[in-house]
């Protein structure tokens, strides 16, 4: 996607102003008040990634980590360590055969091994965590990442491969484009539960959408709480949570965590069901 879309740092001031509102918020309503730092990035590409996050950690608000850690080098950790940060730090690592993970990442495992194992001896182990998606991969491979990474104590996951909402059909099990069908939720209530801001102020309607499909409104133009409670935000969420109807090409009926008829939602997690056996443990 960034051959189609803008591609860009969020500039200071903007970052400032979302982290000093989402605070406010979430003194004034007692939120949850976590930042990621993930939607179309990775963080540790950002040269001032450090000053973002000690903004984030002295505004009061919970910071969380995703990366691939391929740049969180020895240097990295050390720096982040003295950041004061103390929370869970999710790896993205998507296979442990080198030629798989190229294949799935396009980029050498071995660094990004070595530079987990300096973080595993500087950082309390129960916080590092492995998110691992298994696609592509020959059989086997599912029982060699897990070995590998309980061998040295990390907790780790896998997640069934999702399409991001149409973008790759190869994955693509599941779409609710059929006429007069209307949506009756999200799965992972995403849209609920998330703001996902992207560099250039934009709202996206979740981070599932990253070709931008959806935008509810800018930050740099109104405030988080004017977009949250915006007539366009309030239009999608009735169209995905009310029974609203909606276009056929509507986002989130291309979306595998789009809700529909009762029926149509326990055949569909059958088949989630045996395609995690097939691809989550064989």
């Amino acid at each position: 996607m960034h051959k189609q879309l803008s591609m860009g740092y969020m500039d200071e001031g903007l970052f400032r102003r979302i982290v000093d509102e989402f605070a406010g918020i979430k003194r004034q309503h007692n939120v949850r008040g976590h930042v990621i730092f993930c939607y179309m990035g990775e963080l540790f590409v950002d040269p001032n990634i450090f000053w973002k996050i000690e903004y984030v950690l002295k505004s009061g608000l919970e910071l969380l980590i995703q990366t691939n850690a391929y740049l969180l080098t020895p240097e990295k950790t050390d720096r982040l360590i003295e950041t004061g940060f103390r929370n869970d730090i999710c790896i993205s690592c998507h296979g442990i055969t080198p030629a798989v993970y190229r294949n799935v990442m396009g980029l050498d495992i071995g660094p990004v091994l070595r530079n987990v194992d300096y973080l595993l001896s500087r950082y309390p182990r129960h916080l590092v965590k492995i998110r691992a998606t298994p696609h592509d991969w020959p059989v086997g491979e599912v029982l060699r990442v897990k070995r590998y990474w309980k061998k040295r104590g990390v907790s780790i996951k896998t997640f069934l491969p999702n399409s991001r909402t149409g973008l790759l059909p190869e994955v693509s099990r599941w779409s609710l484009k059929y006429p007069g069908n209307r949506l009756r939720g999200c799965k992972k209530d995403l849209p609920i539960r998330d703001m996902v801001i992207a560099h250039n102020g934009d709202v996206v309607l979740c981070c599932e959408d990253m070709a931008r499909k959806a935008i509810l409104g800018n930050v740099r133009e109104h405030s988080l709480q004017e977009v949250w409670n915006s007539k366009r935000a309030l239009e999608v969420l009735d169209q995905i949570y009310q029974g609203h109807p909606s276009s056929d090409d509507f986002i989130c009926k291309s979306c595998e965590f789009g809700r529909s008829t009762a029926t149509r939602r326990l055949v569909k997690n059958l088949d989630n069901t045996y395609h995690r056996i097939i691809k989550c443990t064989l």
